[in-house]
């Protein structure tokens, strides 16, 4: 900037007219008044704006992407471009780490969020009153009580004339059920309330409320008494919807939800074919919810099972990668990827995921990794793998290994012989011996006689020692 006004200058002055009578040529200028010309810029307003203020808007730009992924549930688009940000120097660096523990609550990581929100730039006007609620969350996620009660005292001070007091129920069932609970405390914030004299906003409110406490049944009555106002609002449609089905009115529910395609109202269309046990149709809403919100964890749990059943192997590898998992479950999630790749047939890649289980993990000896490692190592012609996985799933009580390690050790190349196209000789007498009716008796086959035997021992035998 310095330079920048500093080449301004001087081509001002070197263009200006030289001194001549006085020290600051005040003659010379006025007799020149109406010949000057402004000196010529050497950038122009566009370009100067550019080199100044380049970054800052470069970092507004990435800023409206971030709250558009985040608004739309795609969180991986969001986590690229506050990557970039993240260790920026910046005057918006507030902003980045409220967007930060934004990112990390909605993927449950609540102890990275709540430490982006701790952060000192968070902690003073005006940025606080914007982030103490999801603070105050994360306390009651992480169950840090001691710090609780203060923290929301303050957040309810700095929001003091910023929301409706109705605004604050949620919230504070959630601290009082945290700071102290007691029974009926989740029907309280229904008690004496009318759900048809509220406005939209705080009627989705109690809503969604009544849905998270499990209490439908305490406000479905009220349900029938809403306006058409109200019901024309697509939202409250699809919670109404959500309610009815957690009541059992299927019927209902559907009506309700029939024309919206949010993904929760595409969930709920889910969840009622497979009622129906029409779950080629489930699987296609799901599929929709997903594609509307990537992580929509209630798609997941539905689509993963049906992908299985259905046999979309390759699908059901995509989409199990795609599961937020915690750091608890992240096993469980690789075991599960890999467990479709071996379904795929795709043995390179499953075993990749399954060595990285054993790297990474203790967990790598249970059962459901090495029922998997022992089949894999199967197909891949690994006999080594197939012993050794085999033999600990046969460890943990898994017959259909131990019956693996046995004809391991029976033939030269087992895993080999089970591709042999032509089929292999089968003496059945087995399946004549299981029959009740026997026409004929049992055959026995004599290898060597018994008598022969008997003769043998008999001329070994000395009656009457050898007198000596």
């Amino acid at each position: 900037m310095k330079v920048i006004l500093l080449g301004l200058f001087i081509t001002f002055w070197s263009q200006a007219a030289p001194f001549e009578d006085s020290p600051f040529a005040t003659q010379g200028l006025l007799s020149r008044r109406g010949e000057l010309e402004p000196p010529k810029v050497l950038l122009d307003p566009a370009e100067l704006n550019r080199i100044m203020f380049s970054e800052m808007q470069d970092q507004n730009r990435d800023l409206k992407k971030v709250k558009f992924y985040l608004l739309n549930g795609e969180t991986r688009m969001a986590q690229v471009h506050l990557s970039k940000l993240a260790y920026t120097q910046t005057k918006l660096r507030p902003v980045i780490y409220r967007y930060l523990g934004m990112l990390s609550f909605i993927e449950g990581r609540f102890q990275k969020s709540y430490d982006y929100l701790s952060s000192k730039e968070l902690q003073m006007l005006p940025h606080y009153s914007r982030i103490c609620t999801l603070k105050v969350l994360n306390q009651v996620v992480l169950n840090k009580i001691n710090l609780l009660d203060d923290e929301w005292k303050r957040c309810q001070l700095e929001n003091y004339g910023h929301f409706k007091e109705g605004n604050f129920v949620w919230i504070e069932t959630l601290v009082q059920m945290k700071l102290k609970p007691v029974v009926g405390l989740t029907k309280v914030p229904f008690k004496n309330i009318r759900l048809s004299a509220m406005d939209n906003d705080q009627l989705k409110i109690f809503l969604k409320l009544a849905l998270y406490l499990n209490q439908e049944k305490l406000i479905e009555p009220q349900l029938a008494e809403l306006d058409q106002m109200q019901i024309d609002d697509s939202e409250v449609r699809e919670l109404m919807g959500q309610i009815f089905f957690r009541i059992g009115s299927l019927a209902k529910s559907y009506r309700y939800i029939e024309d919206l395609s949010s993904p929760n109202a595409e969930n709920i269309k889910g969840n009622l074919y497979i009622l129906r046990e029409k779950y080629e149709l489930a699987y296609a809403q799901f599929k929709l919810a997903l594609e509307k919100k990537q992580n929509s964890q209630n798609a997941m749990e539905r689509i993963l099972p049906l992908a299985w059943l259905l046999g979309d192997w390759e699908e059901g590898g995509k989409i199990a990668e795609r599961v937020i998992a915690s750091p608890q479950t992240q096993i469980n999630k690789m075991t599960l990827v890999a467990a479709f790749y071996t379904q795929k047939g795709d043995y390179v890649k499953a075993k990749d995921v399954m060595d990285t289980i054993v790297i990474r993990s203790r967990r790598g000896t249970e059962i459901d990794v090495t029922q998997l490692h022992s089949f894999v190592g199967l197909m891949q012609n690994q006999p080594y793998v197939v012993r050794k996985q085999a033999g600990l799933s046969c460890a943990q009580f898994d017959m259909i290994n131990c019956w693996l390690g046995l004809q391991m050790d029976q033939w030269d190349s087992f895993p080999l012989t089970m591709r042999r196209p032509d089929k292999l000789p089968l003496k059945k007498d087995w399946e004549r011996l299981s029959q009740e009716d026997l026409n004929q008796p049992l055959v026995e086959t004599v290898y060597v006689n018994q008598l022969d035997i008997e003769e043998l021992d008999d001329k070994l035998i000395q009656l009457i020692p050898n007198a000596r």
